[in-house]
């Protein structure tokens, strides 16, 4: 009897000294880490604040020091990790918002901004003459005339309506807004063509009509086809009697491509603050469409990539923008490819690319009173 209860208690304490060795390893790792937690805390102490005793840190955390140096030495694994600093992001202000006069004044700015940026990758910078309107856009058409001149149409015509704040022509705001509304989730929007003689149709009665008989227009639109409508839309923008990046600026937005990225897209957000009023809003209007459509692609299956590709033409037309010898078609190639990733970025920064940095205002305001 006396043996079979000793040998229980045996048992017992046996099994009681196992567990108890299993529970010390797995207790392990979170004591060491919350003994580490502590050296860092203390550490970090000692580094941001007075020199502390080494002796009295030792003894008292077990902290392991060099013995020929008077400064403390962690481990890799004891010594504490940097504090993240968060990015510090510069006051800036919509170029929308400025007055007219602020925005004079930071012209020569941005152009200072732009040149350090090809001077830093010794890029040369490419600039064409300026667009001078021709005798065509003398008509009541809105297909293959200037932005300005459609901006100018719609004041005189429809001068009950704010077309000075928006800057955008009322013919694009009108197919933009009803492709936004039945158009944007649609599978293959802008990639699939519409009815060939629909789209005649409806671009002779919007060009007669626009200006003449505005009352047709509205329901004329409303029943017309989504991918006709998108058609109609490539259609305009191939049309521009000049390019939406305007003639004199679109070289230098193309000249971008061989920048590194983070540089690329300051060049590019100079550029479009370059832009003219028109041409600017434009723009805006039209990538704040195309993200639309991208944020839908899981129900029209048109990711960012689809959208530059088809957009990319219209943004850098081959009249304007082509290699010297226009028969080589792997220099055809090799350009198309880099002007669709010109637009993929720009659809990217559809957000950004409209705000100035407020050291740059206030570098005008200073230029001024020189």
């Amino acid at each position: 009897m006396k043996f079979s209860v000793s040998l229980t208690r045996f048992l017992y304490r046996s099994l009681s000294i196992r567990q108890g060795r299993e529970q010390s390893a797995t207790n392990l790792a979170p004591r060491q880490a919350r003994k580490r937690s502590r050296i860092e805390r203390v550490a970090l102490y000692c580094t941001r604040n007075r020199p502390t005793n080494k002796r009295d840190v030792r003894d008292v955390f077990g902290v392991r020091f060099d013995s020929t140096t008077d400064e403390t030495v962690l481990t890799a694994v004891d010594r504490p990790a940097k504090p993240v600093e968060t990015a510090r992001v510069p006051c800036q202000i919509d170029i929308g918002l400025l007055s007219e006069d602020e925005q004079k004044r930071l012209q020569p700015l941005l152009w200072l901004e732009l040149e350090s940026l090809f001077d830093k990758h010794c890029v040369s910078p490419v600039r064409q003459k300026p667009f001078k309107p021709t005798r065509k856009e003398k008509g009541n058409g809105v297909f293959g005339v200037s932005l300005y001149t459609l901006i100018h149409r719609d004041q005189q015509v429809f001068a009950g309506k704010d077309m000075a704040v928006t800057m955008v022509p009322l013919v694009l705001q009108v197919i933009l807004s009803e492709l936004a509304v039945r158009g944007a989730r649609e599978e293959g929007i802008l990639r699939v063509s519409g009815n060939k003689q629909k789209i005649d149709a409806l671009y002779n009665e919007i060009e007669h009509n626009f200006y003449r008989k505005p009352e047709k227009i509205d329901p004329l639109i409303k029943e017309a086809g989504v991918h006709d409508l998108g058609s109609l839309l490539k259609r305009w923008l191939r049309d521009l009697s000049q390019p939406l990046l305007t003639n004199d600026l679109v070289h230098l937005f193309f000249q971008t491509n061989v920048l590194p990225p983070q540089d690329q897209c300051k060049a590019l957000t100079v550029l479009c603050q370059l832009l003219p009023h028109e041409n600017r809003n434009t723009l805006r209007a039209l990538l704040h469409f195309f993200r639309r459509v991208v944020e839908q692609q899981h129900l029209n299956r048109m990711s960012q990539q689809n959208v530059a590709t088809i957009i990319a033409p219209s943004f850098f037309p081959p009249t304007f923008v082509h290699p010297p010898d226009k028969d080589d078609m792997g220099a055809q190639t090799q350009m198309a490819a880099q002007c669709c990733q010109l637009t993929n970025v720009l659809l990217g920064m559809a957000d950004s690319l409209w705000f100035v940095p407020q050291r740059l205002i206030e570098q005008g305001k200073i230029v001024i009173a020189m």
